[in-house]
């Protein structure tokens, strides 16, 4: 484009009679009011006389507190604030942009961040609620304005519509939908569907910035902490958009291909330039309001805090000692098929399923093809296995210990040998459940069990022959307790998951003598894990065997329903049956430990690590062994001690506390159970990433083990590379970026949460500080590993 094009552009402005009209009338009546306003504060401090004094001139109470508070609300800077908005809804839809915005990308992404996340803020900080209903004329205002303001209906439809969670629904689907190419193009085509499309983005941000500032009078009773993860959310579904425009490997709107662009570039790089502009904007705007809330929640005094604050419903269910009150309502009680599951025929199916599944991948294992892409071994535990086992950790709970194929032979191994030996008391902790876990990813990539059939079948049989043997000795359920590394991993994020085996009827319990939910009857053994019903908080340890609930002769115990992140805060402080958790630093450092095996599991199959290995092999001149061996202790063991050993002595520090090594592990202790939503989440989207990839692969492999077990001719088709698959389900990373979103607003709720249990002072809230800068490192260096090409690790083959 040309000087001369260029200024021709510039004077196209599409200047509508109607719009003007429209936005110089609002314009007008506010400012009318707003100056009413001024006059009433004015007429108010003539007729008092003198400045304020005492307690008044602080603003605290008194008349002259509450026209200080007034002149707050209707200050010069929020006039300004008002018209800066108008101004900015006026130059994006009639400016030459809305001209432009037909030739590039760019330039229509720019309209529709004026409208998104400049001009609302803009309206909303100029408190327009009430200078816009003064500045209208009185005999309108009385007559027809006030009766409908102040009817019941419209304020309760208004104020559901800027609840958080419905005014960013409402946000995320409008934006989400009107970037669908059919309805980008229409609205490009047609001018109707055009002011449509900008109606929608102005109304539905309007809804979404309103409980974030609040406009006067509004005010909601709930914490205002709830609006980080709502703004972080936000943000991350639109950096999820912004992504999918910046990295498509083609033209997603067809009309821009179309179309003459005014920068002389190509379609594409118009539209990845489109989505960098949609991604930094929008991006600091929600960094801004989230500064903007935590600095306003940190600096407010005490007693407004306390005014704002409303006990959550588990608050409720704690007395003064910290014990559960009454265990759960018996509303929440799920009647769907989830506590069917406590029916043991049922239960004895599915385990007995789950059986005749590890026996297949054993058999396959030990008598296939040694490709793993083909052999049901390769495949099924390593792809399937691990998706569906974190999905339902998320979704549900523990399901899979209660399938668990290994209950069987702990039954008969019981039943044969009737153990009477109790576990050592110097292993009942998970010191030497986190050694095995540690010795298992280790062995994982060290010996590539991915790709190794036969050994993954002989781990499957060393798991029953282990679970034989110790419950043939011992007592109880020690193998799954201190033992099991699955196990492990399924205690620490179910607490996480959404339902719990708990009581229903906290006094019912009170008046058990016998106490068979742990002691057991005739029809059950009771809990084997040892865990006491009405004490038990979370669960951890539960196995989600149903035993408890076949014992207790008076059906009190069942699937619960439970708030899991306000259960999750409260185990550091809570009496349970596994003991106090900031006692138990075993737990802790089990937590820890997946919390970073998430990260490093997921990094170690990624391009640029795995260049890393390699050129540190050929620099040293050794095996690969060696240098993985050291790389991971160091990245699992030793990252991780040096890391909560800084950050649990900062937090001690911030609060005036000492850094000597019983405060440090206190700390750790207190503050670990916040690390668990994170971890989850990345375990999620890198499991998940294997499920969606390479899901194909079970039936590739299952058509090759049915033609060697039948004696048929197996041919293999066409071959690719599962990640291949990846670039063909664009959903894949921004569902997977989401998730971890979704994991770090969880944290950070715990974290604070935790910090804030039992505080007085906004002085020792600062203790989270450290934990949250964690997070957000740990959440970075997630988004980094998912934006890796990804080593497929023996996933070839997707078809046939």
């Amino acid at each position: 484009m040309n000087g001369q094009d260029w200024g021709l552009l510039l004077q196209s402005w599409n200047v509508a009679p109607v719009v003007v009209i429209w936005l110089s009338a609002v314009a007008l009546v506010y400012v009318r009011g707003w100056l009413r306003y001024q006059r009433k504060m004015r007429a108010r401090d003539l007729a008092v006389g003198g400045k304020p004094s005492g307690r008044a001139r602080e603003g605290r109470t008194g008349p002259d507190g509450l026209r200080r508070s007034a002149r707050r609300r209707f200050t010069f800077g929020r006039l300004l604030s008002f018209l800066a908005g108008l101004v900015a809804v006026f130059f994006a839809i009639q400016s030459p942009l809305d001209v432009a915005a037909a030739f590039s990308l760019q330039v229509h992404m720019v309209q529709h961040l004026l409208l998104m996340i400049v001009a609302p803020p803009l309206l909303l900080y100029g408190t327009p609620t009430l200078p816009m209903i003064a500045g209208l004329p009185k005999s309108f205002r009385d007559n027809w304005v006030t009766p409908f303001v102040t009817w019941k209906p419209l304020r309760r439809s208004l104020g559901f519509l800027v609840q958080p969670p419905i005014a960013w629904v409402l946000f995320a689907v409008t934006l989400w939908v009107w970037h669908a190419p059919q309805l980008y193009d229409l609205a490009l085509q047609s001018g109707g569907w055009h002011r449509a499309e900008h109606a929608c983005f102005l109304t539905t941000s309007i809804l979404f910035w309103w409980p974030v500032l609040e406009p006067y009078p509004f005010r909601s009773k709930r914490s205002r902490w709830r609006l980080v993860p709502y703004l972080f959310l936000a943000g991350i579904q639109g950096s999820a958009l912004a992504a999918l425009l910046t990295f498509s490997p083609r033209v997603i709107y067809s009309y821009y291909e179309a179309a003459p662009n005014i920068f002389g570039i190509d379609s594409l790089t118009d539209q990845s330039l489109a989505g960098a502009i949609m991604w930094v904007p929008m991006a600091v705007s929600f960094l801004i309001a989230i500064v903007y809330v935590v600095g306003e929640q940190l600096s407010a005094s005490p007693s407004y805090l306390a005014e704002r604050r409303k006990p959550s419903e588990i608050d409720r269910e704690f007395d003064a000692g910290g014990r559960r009150a009454c265990a759960l309502p018996l509303a929440a009680r799920l009647p769907s098929f989830l506590n069917q599951l406590a029916r043991k025929p049922i239960r004895r199916t599915l385990q007995l399923a789950m059986l005749l599944l590890a026996a297949v991948v054993v058999i396959d294992g030990v008598t296939g093809p040694q490709v793993s892409a083909i052999n049901l071994a390769g495949v099924l535990p390593w792809i399937h296995w691990r998706g569906f086992l974190v999905i339902a950790l998320v979704l549900g709970g523990n399901y899979f210990c209660m399938a668990c194929p290994f209950t069987m032979f702990r039954t008969t191994a019981k039943r044969l040998f009737k153990p009477s030996h109790r576990w050592p008391k110097l292993l009942q902790n998970k010191w030497l459940a986190i050694a095995m876990l540690v010795l298992f990813f280790w062995s994982y990539e060290a010996f590539a069990l991915w790709d190794r059939p036969l050994a993954t079948a002989m781990i499957v049989i060393g798991y029953f022959v282990a679970v034989f043997a110790i419950d043939a000795l011992f007592v109880e359920a020690p193998f799954c307790k201190f033992v099991c590394p699955i196990g492990q991993f399924n205690f620490v994020h179910s607490l996480v998951s959404p339902t719990q085996v708990a009581v229903a009827d906290g006094a019912v319990c009170s008046d058990c003598t016998t106490k068979d939910c742990i002691a057991g009857n005739a029809k059950s053994p009771g809990c084997q894990t040892h865990l006491f019903q009405p004490k038990k908080q979370g669960n951890m340890d539960c196995t989600f065997c149903m035993d408890c609930v076949d014992a207790c002769p008076h059906e009190n115990v069942a699937v619960f329903a439970i708030g899991r992140l306000d259960d999750v805060q409260s185990l550091t402080t809570s009496a349970t049956s596994v003991g106090r958790y900031e006692k138990r630093f075993d737990l802790a450092a089990l937590i820890v430990m997946l919390f970073f095996a998430a990260l490093v599991n997921a990094a170690w199959m990624t391009s640029p690590v795995i260049a890393i290995e390699d050129s540190l092999v050929q620099h040293f001149g050794v095996g690969r062994l060696p240098v993985m061996t050291v790389g991971f202790f160091f990245a699992v063991v030793g990252v991780p001690i040096l890391v909560m050993q800084t950050v649990g002595a900062m937090s001690n520090r911030l609060v005036g506390l000492s850094s000597s090594d019983e405060n440090v592990r206190a700390n750790i202790a207190k503050f670990a159970p916040s690390l668990i939503p994170l971890s989850l989440s990345m375990w999620l989207a890198h499991y998940c990433f294997h499920l969606v990839t390479s899901f194909d692969g079970w039936r590739v492999a299952g058509d090759r083990a049915i033609a060697d077990w039948t004696g048929t001719a197996f041919e293999v088709g066409p071959i690719a590379m599962a990640c291949c698959k990846a670039d063909s389900v664009p959903w894949l990373l921004p569902t997977e970026l989401v998730a971890i979103g979704i994991g770090l607003c969880a944290s950070f709720v715990v974290a604070y949460r935790i910090g804030d249990r039992g505080v007085t002072s906004e002085h020792h809230r600062v203790a989270i500080i450290p934990w949250a800068v964690l997070m957000l490192a740990f959440y970075a260096a997630c988004v980094w590993v998912l934006l890796q090409p990804m080593q497929m690790r023996g996933a070839l083959v997707v078809g046939r």
